[in-house]
């Protein structure tokens, strides 16, 4: 099995699980985990170089959808190797090689932006929930939740690792005092609290 299909599979031991953060400013978190967020979360749409890839991002395509992708992924005609032979694999290098179970599901995040302001630092994220945690000196991993306002629901935008803390300069923090994950049949899984 490759690499992009283990972490599509460790993803999926996730699919329609809840996680819930409780913040100490008394503000609650809910995400669910749904299999069409995988690729973003990879950052996959940043590899523009791949064919499969430029059919996905093109809106006039018809044929290459999200569902493309994911099928693409389980049946192995879309692989590690060539996510790491893209010419852009540099600029997801770091997110792709640290996305994992665990870091998608221990509470080590410790503290969350609140209200994320993406014009701080001139960025796309949607997420207006920044969680992060310090990994070493000034180097942090993020997950970034965002609204899906069609679905009424939070949903897990993005997943990346920064050296430095630009992110985290002048935005509105609060720190995480439990993590809470559910089975889809919103049964306790696991919970830790600071």
């Amino acid at each position: 099995m490759n690499d992009l299909l283990k972490k599509y599979n460790d993803y999926m031991r996730l699919e329609n699980c809840r996680v819930e953060y409780e913040l100490s400013n008394g503000e609650n978190i809910n995400v669910i985990y749904r299999e069409d967020n995988f690729p973003h979360l990879l950052g996959l749409h940043k590899l523009k170089d791949i064919q499969l890839i430029q059919f996905w991002l093109d809106k006039n395509n018809l044929h290459v959808k999200l569902k493309e992708i994911i099928r693409r992924i389980k049946n192995e005609t879309f692989t590690d190797i060539m996510v790491r032979n893209s010419v852009f694999f540099s600029v997801i290098k770091e997110r792709y090689e640290k996305f994992s179970y665990e870091n998608l599901t221990t509470l080590t995040y410790t503290d969350a932006i609140i209200n994320f302001n993406p014009t701080f630092i001139k960025s796309k994220i949607k997420s207006d929930y920044l969680l992060f945690e310090e990994k070493e000196k000034n180097t942090y991993n993020h997950l970034g939740i965002a609204f899906n306002k069609s679905m009424g629901e939070r949903y897990l935008e993005t997943f990346f690792y920064q050296p430095n803390d630009m992110y985290i300069i002048g935005q509105s923090i609060s720190k995480i005092k439990k993590f809470t994950l559910y089975d889809a049949g919103n049964r306790i899984m696991l919970s830790d609290s600071f």
